[in-house]
């Protein structure tokens, strides 16, 4: 039987009823006192729960396919990876190297002051208004090693702009996928240089899944917020290399979707996408809906067809899984129709679901990808003149 599916639910749900109408049948006879009646009713009640806890377990897995199949679910018992494949190039276009920063380049030449414990916080924590999408979010900020220290005064660092998955919340870049670690290691190994990572706020109101997309007059307009504010802000807050090159997006699910359609739709800003357990095309929930699928509005949202009508400039590493019907199916589209000068280096799971720790797992290999194949991002691009 198959892990993911109604199937399993089905089944847990029938054992989950008959475990209880046999307790409740069975009871009387197990009561009194005596070791063997109290380890039966122990039993009984700890097997009836059991089966109550897989059958809510299996129930959110069908929904959100946390783990794709049986192979998958051993893979995360036993740790052990599964198997993977990587096709296409994963270099930034030489022709895109004429494409100048866009909203980046206001940076300023005075910054404002850190707050007085930035050297020693993990990451900083702002409230941010956007003066072009008139919203206000909050903003995350992970300093590069070493950004304090009077010895790096003149050096400008790349920006990474990093996405949660839905539901999320910015700080989920830090806590739960632990990017400050995986740049760290890659900084020491010199795979990486020092980055300025920000993750900013995508849901507008909080808990609703906009899907990082404008909407009509009158609906948050959150992808010109993340492709225009937030970058405008960080350039005039921290010092920042302000050329396309030194600028990528990264995400997770959700977030892998905002993570691409930011770069995509935004090449003079962004040179370069990582996107984990991502997607091409929205997919909105119930509750929000700025606009018809199909629909004149929905269509610059369908990035395969960009992919194939008009490419931008950008680079891609992209992780999904044939198991994973979240991600799979685009992912598979965008590959088939993707053509220069968009470049696409894609790692393809046989067995893996849609979840945080096959993302931390893979996390490294993007870092990798961006220090090896973004120019702005390599580790001797960090330094500063002189050193």
């Amino acid at each position: 039987m198959a892990l993911t599916g109604w199937g399993l639910p089905a089944l847990l749900a029938l054992l989950s009823i008959a475990a209880f109408a046999g307790l409740v049948a069975w009871w009387p006879r197990l009561s009194g006192p005596g070791a063997p009646r109290l380890a039966a009713r122990a039993g009984t009640l700890l097997g009836t729960n059991a089966l109550v806890l897989l059958l809510a377990g299996a129930l959110l897995n069908a929904q959100f396919q946390f783990f794709a199949d049986w192979s998958d679910l051993a893979h995360a018992v036993t740790h052990a990876p599964a198997g993977s494949s990587a096709s296409g190039g994963g270099r930034v276009a030489a022709a895109a190297a004429a494409h100048v920063v866009g909203a980046a380049a206001v940076a300023a030449t005075r910054l404002p002051p850190l707050p007085p414990d930035a050297g020693t916080q993990k990451w900083l924590t702002y409230t941010v208004r956007g003066r072009v999408s008139g919203l206000t979010g909050r903003v995350v900020v992970r300093l590069p090693d070493g950004y304090t220290d009077p010895a790096a005064a003149r050096r400008r660092y790349p920006v990474l702009e990093a996405f949660s998955g839905y539901p999320g919340e910015p700080e989920q870049w830090m806590e739960a996928m632990h990017v400050g670690g995986a740049v760290s290691g890659a900084e020491a190994a010199e795979r990486l240089g020092p980055v300025l990572v920000v993750s900013p706020q995508t849901e507008f109101p909080d808990g609703v899944d906009d899907e990082c997309v404008d909407g009509p007059s009158g609906t948050p307009q959150v992808e010109t917020w993340l492709a225009r504010d937030v970058p405008v802000w960080v350039a005039a807050t921290f010092r920042v290399r302000t050329e396309r090159t030194a600028w990528s997006t990264i995400g997770l699910s959700a977030g892998g979707w905002c993570a691409a359609v930011v770069a995509m739709h935004h090449p003079a800003q962004f040179a370069a996408a990582v996107v984990l357990g991502g997607y091409f095309r929205p997919l909105f929930g119930p509750l929000y809906r700025p606009f018809a699928p199909g629909s004149a509005a929905a269509a610059p949202y369908d990035l395969v067809r960009l992919a194939r009508a008009d490419p931008p400039p950008v680079a891609l590493w992209l992780q999904t899984s044939s198991a994973d019907g979240t991600s799979y199916p685009t992912s598979a589209a965008l590959l088939k129709a993707a053509r220069a000068p968009l470049a696409v280096r894609a790692t393809v799971l046989q067995h893996a679901g849609h979840r945080l720790t096959v993302w931390r797992g893979l996390l490294p290999a993007a870092l990798d990808w961006l220090g090896a194949d973004v120019p702005g991002f390599r580790f001797a691009a960090a330094k500063p003149p002189g050193t």
